[in-house]
């Protein structure tokens, strides 16, 4: 069995109006590592509620990721730059795509979020043992 361990960074910058949202982009960068090896570094380019995906291969595995980009409400006391990542993460097994778990991610734009799965038993997570070590970050686009 494995757990899920997602790294979550406090907001430091002030709250975005949810309005706003709609109109941006945002560039996603991310890092994964599968049991040490750094496997992909793919992009997404999402807006506000609506999700990209990726997937990832690696002789002992393969994962699909599902990555939406969020600003907070204006209740959840957000810097205007905040942002909320929603992670779905699968895996293939036996042919099929099994639903592992799902995670929200707060992180300022330009700062690392980080997910990792880990085997039953292990109490650290770096990328060179974790079976999936993911790190992203987003990038806001700004229009011309």
């Amino acid at each position: 069995m494995k757990t899920i361990i997602a790294f979550l960074l406090a907001f430091s910058l002030p709250g975005l109006a949810q309005n706003d949202s709609e109109l941006l982009q945002y560039k996603v960068e991310t890092a994964v590592w599968c049991s040490g090896q750094l496997r992909g570094e793919p992009e997404l380019v999402l807006t506000p509620g609506q999700p990209g995906q990726f997937e990832i291969d690696s002789p002992e595995s393969r994962w699909r990721l599902s990555v939406e980009i969020e600003p907070p409400s204006a209740g959840e006391g957000a810097g205007p730059d905040a942002l909320w990542f929603k992670v779905e993460i699968e895996q293939m097994i036996d042919g099929r795509w099994q639903f592992l778990t799902d995670t929200m991610l707060g992180v300022p734009p330009g700062q690392p979020g980080r997910i990792t799965v880990l085997e039953q038993g292990d109490a650290e997570s770096n990328p060179n043992q974790a079976p999936l070590y993911v790190e992203l970050r987003a990038h806001r686009i700004d229009s011309e």
